[in-house]
Parts: structure tokens; C-alpha cells; sequence
């Protein structure tokens, strides 16, 4: 988070990320990759005194906020603990995707262009206006999902003459629609793209 929140687009940090999507069933770690369950065996007692009611009632090693989304290769992203509109590109490392905590929102995406341009329509006056006037600033998390998810790339797109850019992307099926994407801002009905 603070990386984000400070423009910086360093890795300090590895997670080993048990599963693909909430509640998959972790157990299956034991036979695909035993040496990862002698891992997690060996701190299993660490990780099953984690407090948080998000882990009960979970399989055994369960992991936060994970889902297709954080698999994407490139994502967009900002911290929603801090007071400044600075979103990231945020690419892959060594081929594989980078996972944002829990105190940041990412957007996903396919590829280096497509971040960018999104990058660039979040950065555009229209869309740093419209989040000023709605954010609270002196809040503890001043950027949050609901803020996030009435940000209309495809209006953004049109007033900065983007909108064929954006299409294009649209119709390669990089932006996807569904509820299988962590914000649904930039999922918007695939009919606003036709």
C-alpha cells in the first residue's frame, strides 16, 4: 500500500497464494506441490492463529481478496489508505502476476497498452475532478470501491477523444464484463462498447 500510495513500483515481498479463487479447497496443495504443503505444515500453527473472521470457516491455509482478477499480468492499482489519486501500472514480474494487499483496489488488465490507458483516464482532469467531489479526504480509507466503481471509463474516453482506443481494447476482450473481476468500474456493460 504504501508503495502505491507513494508511486512506487517496487516488490519488497513473496506470498505464496494457496488458492485461485475464495474457499477453493487447499487440501489439493498436498499432492500437486508437497513440498509447498511441508511449507505450510511446517507453519501451520502460525497461520491458523490468524484472528481475522475472514479465515474461519475457510479451508486450511486460505488466503484474502484473491479471485481471476489477480491473476491478470498487468493491473492498475491505488491504495485506498491514502489521500492522493495516484493510480499505478503495475506489471508483471519475472512473468508472473503481482498480487496488492488488502488496502489497495487493482484494476485488472491483459495488457501493458491497455493499463496505460487506463492509467491515463484515471490521471485525465475529468476523472481526478469527479473523484475529488467525492471523496472524503479526512477519512481513515479515503479511496474506496464504491467511489471507484462510478468512474465511467467510457465517458472519461469520449471527453479526452479516447474512445476508439478504448473500444479497440474492448473488442480484443481485454475489458471483460462480470462479476468476476474485483471492481467492477472498469466492467461496464459490454453494450456501452458496441
Amino acid at each position: 500500500s504504501s508503495d502505491l500510495g507513494n508511486s512506487r513500483n517496487t516488490v519488497r515481498k513473496a506470498v505464496l497464494v494457496t488458492q485461485t479463487m475464495a474457499n477453493s479447497d487447499t487440501s489439493l496443495i498436498r499432492d500437486r506441490a508437497p513440498k509447498t504443503w511441508s511449507y505450510l505444515g511446517k507453519h501451520g500453527e502460525v497461520l491458523d492463529s490468524r484472528k481475522s473472521s475472514i479465515y474461519q470457516k475457510r479451508p486450511r491455509f486460505s488466503v484474502f481478496g484473491v479471485g481471476p482478477y489477480s491473476f491478470a499480468p498487468w493491473k492498475v492499482a491505488i491504495s485506498g489508505l491514502y489521500k492522493s489519486f495516484r493510480f499505478v501500472v503495475v506489471p508483471p514480474i519475472d512473468n508472473r502476476p503481482v498480487m496488492v494487499d488488502d488496502t489497495c483496489y487493482a484494476i485488472p488488465c491483459q495488457t501493458h497498452h491497455e493499463a496505460v490507458l487506463l492509467q491515463q483516464l484515471l490521471h485525465s482532469k475529468p476523472t481526478q475532478e469527479f473523484l475529488k467531489s467525492l471523496v472524503f479526504i479526512d477519512s481513515k480509507r479515503p479511496i474506496t470501491v464504491d467511489v471507484l466503481k462510478r468512474i465511467s471509463f467510457t465517458e472519461v474516453a469520449r471527453r479526452l477523444g479516447k474512445r476508439a482506443e478504448l473500444l479497440a481494447i474492448a473488442k480484443q476482450g481485454h475489458i471483460r464484463t462480470g462479476k468476476d473481476y474485483q471492481l467492477p468500474l472498469v466492467m461496464e456493460s459490454s453494450s456501452l462498447y458496441e
